[in-house]
């Protein structure tokens, strides 16, 4: 394995193209150095989605990555859905993916928008955590998960990894484990769950403004997390779903139509059709 310090990575697969590639545009249009990587993590994307996607980030480059191999088969028997595919599980294994094993990884997820500079995160005090993400305390997070009342929990859909304390706590491994162990019992939230479980409350608590969920009420954000609703669909009436289409409108998606609800019920039909059939 090789080292590299400074990675800001996110994952897609098909349905969640346009996202990824918005964000990123959002990502790059904010003061990233140039010595951070850019990865996208992949699940069945075409060449020409990812040909788009790096339109989205030029002149800066961005790097591929697949899941195949051993990794893929890993997951085959894990917990998905008609929203979330494999690819929400490379976030459990993002060092071994990447081939690193020291320095930072900023994780965003596909449906973020980055309205300031992430580049404090590469520097943000860990303390002793692996993780740093936004959380809090959630009596109801705690009682569904089994956890004791007191322990922190968080949202994964924003993170900062510290390799080589992640891989020092063999993170990739409890968690996958974890929800293997549980595939057939209902974890609602998937990868963020296991890690939460394995976790326990072992992690930094970042400030709001990195991950802002719902409404967005904060006077100085800095990711935009749209939870509920996406910014490309006809439901969504999300505060900042403006700065969505200004950074829409200068990629490969300018043009393209908003989803409605029966985008959503055919994917869900086509995810099920694929369940039966026993394709993953």
């Amino acid at each position: 394995m090789s080292t590299s310090s400074r990675i800001i990575a996110t994952a897609t697969d098909r349905n969640f193209v346009e996202l990824a590639g918005v964000m990123l545009h959002s990502l790059v249009a904010t003061d990233v150095g140039e010595d951070v990587r850019l990865v996208v993590f992949c699940d069945g994307l075409r060449p020409g989605d990812k040909s788009n996607i790096a339109r989205c980030v030029h002149p800066r480059t961005v790097e591929f990555i697949d899941l195949q191999g051993a990794h893929t088969a890993r997951m085959a028997t894990l917990q998905t859905n008609s929203n979330w595919s494999r690819a929400i599980y490379t976030r459990l294994l993002m060092p071994q993916l990447l081939g690193v094993t020291t320095g930072r990884i900023v994780y965003l997820d596909a449906d973020t928008l980055v309205v300031d500079s992430v580049n404090p995160l590469f520097e943000i005090d860990l303390g002793i955590y692996a993780v740093g993400a936004m959380g809090g305390k959630s009596a109801k997070e705690t009682a569904r998960l089994g956890l004791a009342p007191d322990i922190n929990t968080f949202n994964s859909g924003v993170l900062v990894v510290d390799v080589e304390k992640w891989l020092k706590e063999d993170i990739s491994e409890k968690t996958l484990a974890l929800a293997a162990e549980r595939a057939s019992k209902n974890l609602p939230a998937f990868d963020q769950d296991v890690l939460n479980i394995v976790l326990n409350g072992r992690f930094a608590v970042l400030d709001y403004r990195w991950n802002c969920l719902g409404k967005c009420e904060h006077p100085s954000p800095a990711v935009i997390h749209f939870t509920h609703a996406k910014p490309n669909t006809t439901r969504c009436v999300h505060p900042w779903r403006h700065a969505y289409f200004e950074h829409r409108a200068q990629t490969p998606w300018a043009r393209s139509r908003l989803k409605t609800k029966w985008d959503r019920r055919a994917r869900r039909l086509s995810s099920s059709l694929k369940r039966f059939f026993g394709r993953f």
